[in-house]
């Protein structure tokens, strides 16, 4: 007899913790979808000292501003905030630009809460 008691109050605990752990949960609405525009047609362009990239942005709503990564050969990578909603370029000029080096590069746009956009598609950058 105080096997079973000790055995349902086992079981009684371990439903307890499983209806609390459930995965069943209502996840919030997905409002970050189409919440911000995916920036299209970066472009880098190695101009002497700086590298000068550009984009294109259908639509500035909700946008606050920009990262731009550049990613080195060895995984490396560098961010760049721009402070501007309707920037469609951006210069840098503190990059290692050694001859063959090469870097990945990929921009964002920021809402006013970090919050980041879809990534743009990688463009590559070979230092000449």
């Amino acid at each position: 007899r105080g096997m079973t008691r000790i055995a349902a109050l086992l079981f009684g605990i371990a439903v307890a913790i499983t209806a609390g752990c459930s995965n069943d949960v209502e996840l919030p609405t997905p409002y970050h979808l189409d919440y911000l525009e995916q920036p299209t047609n970066v472009d880098a362009v190695q101009d002497g000292d700086a590298v000068r990239v550009s984009w294109d942005l259908a639509s500035t709503a909700n946008v606050a501003g920009f990262v731009v990564s550049f990613t080195d050969s060895s995984g490396y990578v560098e961010t760049r905030f721009v402070d501007d909603p309707a920037a469609v370029a951006y210069e840098e000029t503190s990059l290692d630009l050694s001859q063959a080096a090469v870097y990945l590069v990929q921009v964002w746009a920021v809402d006013e809460r970090d919050f980041f956009g879809p990534p743009s598609a990688v463009d590559s950058l070979a230092v000449r």
